[in-house]
């Protein structure tokens, strides 16, 4: 069973991003569904239910937005699969996909399988009660200790949750990947590494560290986050710039609700001695942009910081991710493909705090924690997970979450150098 699963996944690695438009792909519509129907036909799926049952085994549901009205026309129809029967104007990234569908060629394939072995490895971890909840912002102890949610999103939408994928939690540093690209997007690389620097600092995330050039180390450490939020839009008032992270972060979760929690906003203002020295030291040693407003980007910063998603929608950002910027739920791009892949080489090198080198190592993904439990995984050219636990490592990391990660590594080959150690 390891070396089938191996042999399933080995051809799917480093794929272009699905929905980039190919003009050679559009014959004529009505041509198309009609060899669409003659090869479900010759699948022995006669009918819209058999079609519909066909795709809902291999996770396209109707929580796919981009397919939700055909899937609707197909619910509704009658009598033997027909052209006619899959609604108007089928848009043809759409169309696609149900054609690669009945080909077997979605970018998980065997997906109840895989489905079923996420199952077990979410099953071992659960049993997993080690850890601490956060505690230093007040409102995070609140969380209930054993909650547990995982969500799954290929990038082709096929989706998959288990647990408590559905109940929302406050972003924390799992933000920042999002924060980072978003400045990226706004100032360029050029501007925003010349106030953030790029390397793993191997210290805590909120430590009182600068590097050699007096920059934070990197974004996803608290001093690099605040740097970066200093570069969102700064001539505009902080609620408005929270307002287009906001907004960002609901593009990439392909229009999931994204809310501030208010009470987490106001518990980190009320603690936040730390993250207000880290801006005094780095405005000590000039490392903000002339004329930076420090108040105004920290407090963007805590108002980042409190976002809440759930499972589900952040599966749906770390597939946009691992679809090279375009969200597969929605087929719309969402960040240019440079800044992916910036992002994902600092997510893979410092995005688990002072645990990043040995995730590095032994899970060997672009990933991105925060102290709230969450965890944001990211498989290049196959699709993203979200998972929620609150009980945390010394490091900040969840620890079911590093455990369910260890044990997806050991069984299919999502390690970024698994392809040199396969024979």
């Amino acid at each position: 069973m390891f070396r089938s699963g191996l042999s399933r996944f080995s051809r799917y690695r480093g794929r272009r991003a699905r929905f980039e438009h190919d003009p050679q792909d559009e014959a004529g519509l009505d041509v198309r569904l009609d060899r669409l129907c003659s090869a479900a036909d010759s699948l022995g799926l006669e009918t819209p239910q058999a079609l519909l049952s066909h795709l809902a085994a291999r996770g396209l549901t109707g929580q796919l937005p981009r397919l939700s009205a055909c899937l609707t026309a197909l619910e509704q129809a009658e009598g033997p699969l027909a052209p006619g029967q899959f609604g108007r104007d089928l848009p043809f990234d759409s169309l696609n996909l149900l054609e690669r569908a009945l080909d077997d060629d979605l970018a998980i394939p065997d997906f109840s399988h895989f489905a079923h072995r996420l199952g077990g490895f979410f099953a071992y971890a659960q049993e997993n009660r080690r850890g601490q909840i956060a505690d230093y912002i007040p409102e995070l102890a609140h969380q209930e200790a054993d909650g547990f949610g995982l969500a799954l999103c290929s990038i082709d939408g096929q989706r998959f949750s288990l647990g408590e994928a559905q109940t929302a939690f406050c972003l924390q540093s799992v933000v920042k990947p999002l924060n980072y690209a978003l400045a990226l997007a706004l100032n360029g690389e050029n501007l925003v590494h010349a106030h953030v620097g790029r390397e793993p600092s191997g210290r805590r995330f909120n430590e009182l560290a600068l590097d050699p050039d007096y920059r934070p180390h990197n974004p996803m450490i608290n001093a690099g986050a605040i740097m970066c939020a200093s570069l969102i839009r700064p001539a505009q008032p902080p609620r408005d710039r929270a307002e287009l992270i906001r907004r960002f972060v609901m593009s990439a979760a392909g229009g999931a609700a994204c809310t501030l929690d208010e009470a987490v906003y106001q518990s980190e203002l009320a603690t936040a001695d730390r993250n207000r020295a880290l801006v005094k030291m780095m405005d000590e040693h000039d490392a903000f942009p002339p004329g930076t407003d420090t108040r105004a980007a920290l407090d963007v910063y805590f108002r980042a910081c409190a976002l809440s998603l759930d499972c589900e929608a952040l599966s749906v950002v770390a597939a946009m991710l691992a679809n090279g910027g375009v969200c597969p739920v929605t087929g719309h791009r969402v960040i240019d493909p440079m800044i992916v892949r910036h992002t994902l080489s600092l997510m893979l090198t410092c995005g688990m705090y002072d645990y990043s080198g040995e995730f590095a190592f032994t899970v060997g993904l672009p990933a991105k924690s925060g102290v709230s439990g969450g965890l944001m995984i990211v498989i290049p050219g196959v699709g993203g997970l979200g998972l929620w636990s609150p009980r945390l490592d010394r490091q900040g990391n969840s620890v079911r979450g590093v455990e369910f990660c260890q044990r997806l590594v050991e069984d299919y080959p999502f390690h970024i150098f698994a392809g040199v150690a396969s024979d």
